[in-house]
């Protein structure tokens, strides 16, 4: 979908990969990657009503472990002064702010987050990142950060 979307959109200088991140061909690093993570989908929920009772502590726990995990291999496939756009579906800050907060602690200096100011609003929990509510925004909730990898 994301190749026809580019072409009806008229971009013709992306390629689309679709790999498993932690598994990186050799030498091959890139100018922008999109991570779109696995999450509980939860800024979903008006439309998909039975995640309420789907939804435990210990799927958060092993979903923030694979993001954080996807985080930093995308981190490692990046060029120097590559972007990565991290995503997710969901409203829970453990999914979101706290993934990209880990990430920035442990890459301190060599991974920096991009300050977002719009279309959405500003994360409260992290300054820079960006969070779309389903109440304001009239579209699912979700989150997403840019960040940018330093050499």
């Amino acid at each position: 979908r994301l190749k026809e979307f580019l072409r009806c959109a008229g971009v013709w200088n992306v390629e689309v990969v679709h790999m498993d991140s932690t598994i990186p061909p050799l030498n091959t690093r890139f100018d922008a990657i999109l991570l779109d993570a696995p999450c509980t989908g939860t800024g979903t929920i008006a439309k998909n009503h039975e995640l309420r009772w789907r939804i435990g502590p210990n799927d958060i726990m092993a979903l923030q472990k694979l993001q954080l995990e996807l985080l930093e291999a995308g981190i490692r496939l990046l060029r120097c002064g590559g972007r990565l756009l991290y995503t997710v579906c969901s409203v829970f800050v453990d999914e979101g702010e706290a993934v990209v907060a880990k990430i920035l602690e442990k890459w301190h200096g060599r991974v920096e987050l991009i300050e977002l100011r719009e279309p959405y609003t500003s994360s409260k929990f992290l300054y820079g990142a960006m969070r779309a509510w389903p109440h304001k925004h009239g579209t699912i909730g979700f989150f997403y950060a840019l960040l940018e990898k330093k050499c």
